[in-house]
């Protein structure tokens, strides 16, 4: 009885734009099968890879230094530089650039000098306003750190492992220069910040994803290691110092080649950004990235760029495909089913995304999601628009 109504309901004659509309509909969700399966699942696949610090022998673990940034951070300095000091690897130091300041973050510095020998602190100067002070701070501690393996790590960054160290380096080989990581923010936050985590979540999967599969265009400030030697081969942040982000970004952009760049998200080797607010921790971080990401090389723009809009398009076509042929039983049951495939594709996706990098189930929130997001870049592009002096150097605000 099913069979033959479905036979009878298809075999009806069908106007020509909702056939047309059925066919673009089938190929937006094609498009979304292939982005998923192509690339967000390369991250998924990673995620199960176990760190092989247990395969490195302990002489050679090349000497590592640690960059870490703070501004106004002693709070979280004082939680997490124990936690960077207890790391299981037998030779780091630990160099803290301070950016000018104002809490107790010096004093803190100097009594934890004493309690750890390999802990070294520099600063930037508080009139140091022509320039991305972020840049500068992090250029200072290329300067002041001794081993050519270089960590960047912010000081509200905290690892997940005591091997976290030992995970990252074992991604490095001869001709490797750049091992890139996974931040990924605070679990423990509150519910109305889900949306924040789904945004951060397609923002990780996007860059790590490319990486992996060989076509790295950037990276993020935190969590990444560099080689002493490249970071001045390039002259560092020379070719950016008009703008005030961009630290890690543009410059992996501009640097990470398929043989140089390698990637490292095993669950020991990710850090987690402890923030009291998460919303307005990504909000920072959606308008800094709204502006650079119109620098960025990326030749996979494109394809994430319609990724993200097919939510519309797809029920668009949908609606246009109900208005050409209005209670028609073939449109009935092709909603059905499309709607079924791009749902079910949708939750069971990223269930499994978020399940790999240890984070929050989003369940059906994200078909909600979806329909923010396309909005939600424009926004933050227009402003980093309207905003775009205080982008640049020569600009009047303070970083």
């Amino acid at each position: 009885m099913i069979f033959e109504y479905f036979l009878q309901a298809f075999s009806q004659p069908v106007n020509v734009v909702a056939g047309v509309c059925a066919v673009v509909a089938v190929l937006l969700l094609l498009l979304l099968l292939y982005v998923d399966r192509a690339y967000y699942w390369q991250v998924v696949r990673a995620s199960r890879a176990v760190g092989k610090d247990s395969d490195i022998a302990e002489s050679s673990l090349p000497p590592v230094s640690l960059i870490v940034y703070a501004c106004d951070n002693a709070a979280s300095l004082r939680q997490n530089l124990p936690e960077l000091f207890a790391q299981d690897y037998p030779d780091f130091e630990v160099v803290v650039v301070d950016d000018a300041s104002t809490d107790e973050t010096r004093d803190l510095l100097r009594l934890y000098a004493g309690r750890y020998p390999a802990l070294y602190s520099t600063y930037v100067p508080a009139d140091a306003c022509a320039l991305s002070r972020k840049k500068l701070a992090i250029t200072l501690g290329f300067k002041a750190v001794r081993n050519d393996y270089v960590v960047l790590i912010d000081a509200t960054c905290v690892p997940s492992s005591r091997q976290w160290l030992r995970n990252m380096m074992s991604r490095f080989s001869e001709g490797v220069d750049i091992v890139l990581g996974y931040t990924r923010f605070d679990m423990s936050a509150p519910d109305q910040s889900r949306y924040a985590v789904y945004d951060r979540l397609l923002f990780s999967l996007r860059y790590l994803s490319c990486a992996l599969r060989g076509t790295p265009y950037m990276g993020e400030g935190s969590n990444v290691v560099y080689r002493k030697s490249l970071f001045f081969a390039h002259k560092g942040f020379s070719r950016t110092l008009n703008l005030r982000y961009g630290d890690g970004d543009l410059f992996v952009n501009e640097v990470a080649t398929p043989d140089n760049t390698r990637v490292e998200i095993s669950p020991d080797s990710r850090v987690d950004l402890h923030t009291d607010d998460v919303v307005s921790q990504w909000r920072i971080l959606r308008t800094r990235y709204g502006f650079t990401s119109s620098y960025l090389r990326h030749t996979r723009r494109w394809l994430f760029v319609a990724e993200e809009w097919s939510a519309y398009l797809f029920y668009g076509a949908l609606a246009l495909m109900w208005w050409a042929q209005p209670g028609h039983p073939w449109v009935w049951i092709t909603t059905l089913l499309l709607l079924s495939w791009r749902w079910l594709m949708q939750v069971l996706f990223y269930r499994r995304f978020t399940q790999s990098l240890d984070l929050s189930r989003l369940g059906l929130r994200v078909l909600a999601y979806e329909w923010l997001r396309p909005l939600t870049s424009v926004f933050y592009r227009i402003s980093a628009r309207r905003h775009r002096e205080e982008n640049h150097t020569w600009g009047s605000l303070k970083v």
